[in-house]
């Protein structure tokens, strides 16, 4: 329980106001929230991308330099978008009554997550200011921001597999997998079943 407590308050220390998912009737607001928190770190960060005209020259001339420019903003627009964008409680994680503590734990670690992953983006975003475009620093600068944004990108899925995957609907019981024993899993330990 302290653990999650933790969880709860590192989450809360990035966005005022957090309130977690504990509560039924609170978390569509905790997940837009969390969302619009994420997005807007990442729309900052979008609007430190800009070049000087002579850069802008600089990088134009170099096929490589622009192509990784024009990946970073559009990966980094991608992202944004699928953050900002996504369904309101599209989940049926927002109707559970009471949800398993181990399951809520995953969803803040993965919470969490997110939103350091999004500032770190946004802090390598900031760092590329200092760097001359068209170098090689400036090139590897990029690679890495990329990078970030692909797994940010990946991890935003996972989150989305995750709430889904807390309310799916178990198979019926006659059902049974071929090895005998049934692993349990979120559904299974959220209703505490077999």
């Amino acid at each position: 329980m302290s653990f999650e407590k933790n969880l709860l308050e590192r989450i809360a220390s990035y966005i005022p106001g957090y309130a977690g998912y504990k509560e039924k009737e609170v978390r569509r607001e905790a997940d837009a929230l969390l969302r619009r928190h994420i997005a807007s770190i990442l729309s900052s960060a979008a609007a430190q991308l800009v070049l000087s005209p002579t850069d802008a020259r600089a990088v134009a001339a170099n096929p490589d330099a622009r192509f990784l420019w024009d990946s970073v903003k559009a990966a980094l627009d991608k992202v944004t978008q699928k953050i900002d964008k996504a369904p309101h409680g599209y989940s049926g994680f927002f109707d559970l009554v009471k949800v398993d503590e181990a399951a809520l734990e995953q969803v803040y670690r993965h919470d969490l997550a997110l939103v350091e992953a999004a500032k770190k983006a946004a802090d390598a975003v900031a760092l590329l200011k200092a760097l001359r475009p068209g170098t090689a620093e400036w090139a590897d600068a990029l690679r890495q921001i990329l990078a970030a944004l692909q797994s940010l990108d990946v991890a935003v899925d996972e989150r989305n597999k995750i709430l889904k995957g807390i309310a799916e609907v178990p198979p019926p019981v006659w059902e049974k997998p071929a090895g005998g024993e049934k692993k349990k899993g979120l559904l299974d330990r959220l209703f505490k079943r077999g």
